[in-house]
């Protein structure tokens, strides 16, 4: 028995060690040590030139490091984007290979490694020795498919993606135009529509606790330091909508770039109709200054004050700036509330809708299956009308109030009515002008809930 248990003893633990140098050995085909790489790693920083092409070697960039920033060099010489070529440089830079998936050439094709579908970057160092030659294909899984120049080769590769290269040459360009810091701006100037506002911050009061103020540029009060016979200084002015125009300034985007555009064609010669220019200063000297010219479906013209240069910006991002001198008004149309009306009435031509208070609920004479509900709506709609802008002395659409599309007229229950004519649009905005004040730009969505013809007022039909 001690034989046999000695045995099954030495059995016992020769099985033990035969199990344990079976699970520290690799499985066979299994890699040991490191991990194969497609190409050598590239140290940061080592990087000094990119050049890409799209599918088919076309719309070829060239880019070169100066100093510690990067400059396009074909088919222009502009700063390039620093974002965007930070991003290209970095993703070669952090790279990680996985397996080897193919040496058949004929399945370059399918993986869109082949000329004609990759995106192809050659990345070299200072001295112009080759980093990286690579045609970069479409995403698998969470791979990437990459071959490299010269060989039949494709390869997985790992936080490499072919969308970070594939864009138009021209994106490569630097389209930030300003980045200043608005917290420090001190002075403004807008000049347009005829006239000429300039503005001074007013220097925040102290804390209760003596501190300094705050210096955020959402919470800054101005005042006017010159004006004209109606910009007076003294005058209560739109802080919100100077503090959005100076941050808007400070850190001003190209949408694009119009090297073919010339000046007097699209609103940017001195002194051209419509023209708007807006100059901020800052502290330490610094200053920003735009010439905003014609819009053309979403874009706004644009040149710096100091620069030859047009290029575009879309309307949502110029909005906040476009602005003539009078817009740092106050821009208050109308806020009456329901109960405040007696009646209302709403003329567009042979179509006139009359309503009116009657026992606390509201009626239309000449619509007897008129839907009250939808009459209130009407009524409702002249709490806090109010202006985006005014209207500049050349808008071509003053003249559509002379005959105007519509004319309201909203009699409280107590003061003079108020008469309101609607005119053009232009964009996301209606001319409008209430009878004693300068016409103004009111938002689509606050004028068309106004403007209801008899049809739309009647009872839906069940």
């Amino acid at each position: 028995m001690e034989k046999k248990n000695l045995y099954a003893l030495v059995a016992f633990v020769a099985l033990s060690v035969l199990a344990v140098f079976s699970l520290r050995s690799p499985e066979r085909g299994e890699r040991v040590g490191e991990r194969a790489r497609a190409i050598a790693e590239i140290k940061p920083g080592t990087i000094g030139s990119l050049e890409v092409a799209q599918p088919g070697d076309k719309d070829k960039v060239s880019l070169t490091k100066k100093g510690d920033k990067w400059q396009v060099i074909a088919p222009y010489d502009k700063p390039a984007d620093p974002t965007v070529a930070k991003a290209a440089v970095e993703a070669l830079e952090k790279v990680r290979w996985g397996d080897l998936v193919t040496q058949q050439k004929t399945k370059h094709a399918e993986f869109e490694v082949s000329d004609d579908k990759a995106v192809h970057v050659v990345a070299k160092d200072a001295g112009g020795a080759v980093l990286a030659d690579l045609y970069i294909g479409k995403a698998s899984g969470n791979a990437t498919m990459v071959r490299i120049a010269g060989k039949d080769d494709v390869w997985q590769s790992l936080d490499l993606y072919a969308s970070t290269y594939k864009r138009e040459g021209k994106s490569w360009r630097e389209h930030g135009i300003y980045d200043l810091k608005a917290d420090d701006a001190e002075k403004l100037v807008i000049v347009g529509g005829g006239t000429k506002v300039s503005l001074e911050r007013v220097p925040p009061a102290a804390g209760a606790d003596g501190k300094p103020g705050s210096q955020n540029i959402y919470e800054a009060k101005w005042k006017i330091v010159e004006g004209d016979a109606v910009l007076k200084p003294g005058l209560e002015v739109d802080n919100s909508l100077l503090n959005r125009m100076v941050q808007s300034v400070s850190t001003l985007r190209a949408s694009d770039y119009q090297d073919a555009a010339k000046p007097e064609e699209v609103g940017l010669a001195p002194g051209a109709p419509g023209q708007i220019a807006v100059t901020v200063s800052y502290k330490e000297g610094k200053s920003a200054g735009v010439r905003i010219g014609q819009l053309k479906g979403d874009d706004y013209y644009v040149q710096t004050v100091d620069n030859p240069q047009v290029f575009t910006v879309k309307k949502f991002g110029l909005e906040t700036v476009a602005h003539i001198p009078q817009d740092v008004r106050d821009k208050s149309i109308l806020s009456l509330k329901s109960d405040q009306i007696e009646s209302v009435t709403v003329v567009q031509g042979a179509d006139v809708v009359s309503i009116k208070s009657v026992d606390k609920s509201w009626k239309s004479d000449k619509l007897p299956d008129a839907d009250e509900a939808k009459l209130k709506q009407v009524v409702d709609g002249f709490d806090g009308i109010a202006g985006t802008g005014f209207l500049s002395p050349d808008a071509p659409e003053l003249k559509s109030l002379m005959t105007p599309k519509a004319t309201i007229t909203v009699k409280p229950k107590t003061g003079a009515p108020v008469v309101l004519k609607v005119g053009d649009s232009r964009g996301d905005d209606f001319a409008v002008q209430k009878v004693g004040q300068d016409a103004m730009w009111v938002r689509k969505l606050q004028v068309e809930r106004l403007l209801k013809k008899p049809a739309e007022l009647a009872k839906d039909k069940k």
